[in-house]
C-alpha cells in the first residue's frame, strides 16, 4: 500500500468520525431541547460551542494538508483532530444518555399511575419460639377489621395457602386490643398492616411494642394507583413560572427504597410566588388534633391522615386553613431525604441551639451553621427529645432542611451537573403529582433568571393534651390541640403570598403567638 493511499484511507476514516461527531452533537442538542430545562440563550451557546469544536476538528484533519511547509506536522494534526473528535463523540453520547435517563426517571416520578405497596405482618412476642409462619400454624391469630381489612384478608388467604391449613383466628375491635391479647397470652400471634405499627407505639404504655414483638411473616400487596384520580378535579390550570401555587410537602415515616402508605411525620405547605421569588414554608405539627377529611366530625392526629392516603392529608390541611386548593404535593421518605442531601453534595443548616442527637448519638450540632450530609441531616430533621420545645423545634428543623436544600439547588450547579444522578437515586423514594413539564419550566426559569429565593418560615402552635383519636378510638394518645389564632394568622400569610404580596420579617414577628 502506497503512502498516498494510506493517507487517503486515514482521511476517509477521519471524515466518518466527523460525521458521527456531527450526528452525536445533533442528538445531544435535540435531547437538551426536549428536556425544556435549558433556557434558549444557553442552548444557542451550546450550539455555537459544538460548531466551533466541529470546525477545529475539521481544520486539524483537512485544512493545509497539501502545503509543503506544514507537511511534516500533518500526521500529528490528523491524530489530534481524530482524538478530539473521539472525545467529543464520547461526551455527546454520555450527555445524551444521562439526559435520557434523567428524563425517564422524572417521567416515572411524575407519572399519575404509580405502583404502591401495602405490607401486612404477623407479630409474635420477642421470646416466642416460632421463627416461621409454619411454626405458628397451630397458634390463635388476632386480627381487626378496623383498618386495612382487605389487605388482612389477602394475607390470611396467603398464610392458609402456605401452611396448607386454615388458621385459628379471632377478631378484635382495635389494634390495641389485639396487642393486649398478645401480651396476655390470649392469642399467640397477631396480624396487622405494618403502617399501623407506628400508631400503636404512639399510644401511652405501648411505646415499646416494636422491641417486645418480632415479625415471623410478611405479606406484600402491590397495586397501581392513579394519583390524579382526585386531583383531576383540581383547578391546576396554572403557569408555575408566573402564578402563585401551593405544594404540600409530606415526609413519609418509612426507611426503604420504596414509598409505602404510612404516617406523614412532615406536614409542610410551601406557598410559592415565582414572580417575586418568595416562598413561605408553613409547618403544621404532626400531632395536630384535626378533623380528618375522610371522617367528618371525628378528630385524629394529622400524622395519622397519611395512613389513609396523600389526598386525606392534603384535604385535611386544606380544610384546616380554609384554602380553596392545594395545587400539588411532593412526598419523600427518610431514605430519600438522606439520598437527596448526599447527591447535592451536602447542605448548610442553621441550628438555634447546640445539642446531641438522641436518635443518632454520633452526631452533635453547634449553635449556628452546620455542614451536614445525608444521615446527619436526617438526625437534625427528626430530633425532638433533646430540645426544649420538642415538636415545635422539630418542625423548625424540618423547614430549615427544606430551606437549605432549595438554596443549594438554586444557588449552585448541583442540579445542573448531577441532574441524572439525583433523579436516578431518588426513584421509588419520592412521589409527586407535578407534571414533568412544570418541573422543567421551573428549572428553566431559575437558570434563565438566576437569583436567590427569599424563604420565610412560620409554624402554627397548640397545646398538648391526651385524647382519643379516630385511628385509635379506645385509647388516649398525646395530641396537640390547635391554637386557633395561629391557624388564622397562617391563613392570612398564605393569602398574602397567593395575592402577590411580599411578606417581611416584621409580618412574621407580628403573627407570632404572644406578640
Amino acid at each position: 500500500m502506497t503512502k498516498k493511499s494510506k493517507i487517503t484511507k486515514w482521511i476517509v476514516f477521519a471524515g466518518i468520525m466527523l460525521i458521527i461527531q456531527l450526528i452525536a452533537e445533533i442528538v445531544l442538542i435535540c435531547m437538551t431541547v426536549k428536556t425544556k430545562m435549558l433556557p434558549q440563550k444557553y442552548i444557542i451557546l451550546v450550539i455555537i460551542g459544538l460548531i466551533f469544536v466541529e470546525f477545529i476538528v475539521f481544520s486539524l484533519i483537512y485544512v493545509g494538508q497539501n502545503r509543503k511547509k506544514i507537511k511534516g506536522t500533518a500526521f500529528f494534526r490528523r491524530i489530534i483532530g481524530t482524538v478530539l473528535s473521539t472525545v467529543m463523540i464520547f461526551c455527546c453520547v454520555l450527555g445524551t444518555y444521562a439526559l435520557n435517563r434523567g428524563m425517564g426517571t422524572l417521567n416515572r416520578v411524575t407519572d399519575s399511575k404509580k405502583v404502591e405497596e401495602d405490607k401486612v405482618a404477623v407479630y409474635v412476642m420477642d421470646n416466642d419460639s416460632a421463627q416461621t409462619i409454619d411454626d405458628a400454624k397451630k397458634y390463635k391469630f388476632a386480627y381487626t377489621k378496623s383498618y386495612g381489612y382487605e389487605d388482612t384478608k389477602k394475607a390470611i388467604e396467603d398464610i392458609n395457602e402456605k401452611i396448607h391449613d386454615e388458621i385459628d383466628k379471632k377478631s378484635y375491635a382495635s389494634a390495641v386490643e389485639m396487642v393486649e391479647a398478645l401480651y396476655s397470652g390470649e392469642t399467640k400471634a397477631m396480624i396487622l398492616n405494618r403502617s399501623y405499627e407506628s400508631v400503636i407505639t404512639d399510644v401511652e404504655g405501648y411505646e415499646d411494642f416494636s422491641s417486645r414483638t418480632r415479625i415471623i411473616y410478611e405479606y406484600t400487596r402491590t397495586y397501581e394507583v392513579d394519583n390524579n384520580s382526585e386531583s383531576e378535579q383540581k383547578d391546576n390550570d396554572i403557569d408555575v413560572t408566573e402564578d402563585a401555587f401551593i405544594v404540600y410537602i409530606s415526609g413519609s415515616d418509612t426507611r426503604s427504597k420504596k414509598l409505602t402508605k404510612s404516617r406523614s411525620d412532615v406536614n409542610i405547605l410551601a406557598i410559592v410566588n415565582p414572580k417575586n421569588h418568595q416562598i413561605l414554608l408553613l409547618n403544621t405539627p404532626r400531632d395536630y388534633y384535626v378533623e380528618p377529611s375522610i371522617a367528618p366530625g371525628e378528630k385524629d392526629k394529622l400524622t395519622h391522615c397519611g395512613l389513609y392516603g396523600i389526598d386525606c392529608s392534603m384535604d385535611t390541611l386544606k380544610n384546616l386553613y380554609g384554602l380553596n386548593e392545594i395545587n400539588y404535593y411532593g412526598q419523600i421518605n427518610f431514605t430519600g431525604l438522606e439520598t437527596l442531601v448526599d447527591e447535592i453534595g451536602g447542605i448548610t443548616i442553621n441550628s438555634d441551639s447546640a445539642f446531641q442527637s438522641t436518635l443518632y448519638p454520633q452526631y452533635k450540632f453547634v449553635k449556628g451553621e452546620n455542614d451536614v450530609k445525608g444521615e446527619k441531616a436526617l438526625a437534625f430533621a427528626r430530633e425532638r427529645y433533646a430540645l426544649g420545645d420538642g415538636d415545635n423545634a422539630r418542625g423548625r428543623h424540618q423547614m430549615e432542611i427544606i430551606k437549605a436544600v432549595i438554596e443549594k439547588m438554586t444557588s449552585s450547579t448541583a442540579l445542573l451537573t448531577n441532574y441524572s444522578g439525583i433523579m436516578d437515586s431518588l426513584e421509588g423514594m419520592i412521589s409527586t403529582d407535578f407534571a414533568s413539564d412544570d418541573i422543567s419550566s421551573l428549572i428553566n426559569k431559575q437558570l434563565s433568571d438566576g437569583g436567590t429565593w427569599d424563604i420565610k418560615t412560620f409554624a402554627t402552635e397548640g397545646e398538648g393534651a391526651s385524647k382519643k383519636t379516630y385511628s385509635m378510638p379506645t385509647q388516649r394518645a398525646y395530641v396537640c390541640v390547635p391554637d386557633e389564632s395561629s391557624v388564622q394568622q397562617a391563613n392570612q400569610l398564605i393569602k398574602k403570598v397567593m395575592n402577590g404580596e411580599t411578606i417581611s420579617d416584621d409580618d412574621l414577628k407580628l403573627t407570632q403567638k404572644g406578640d
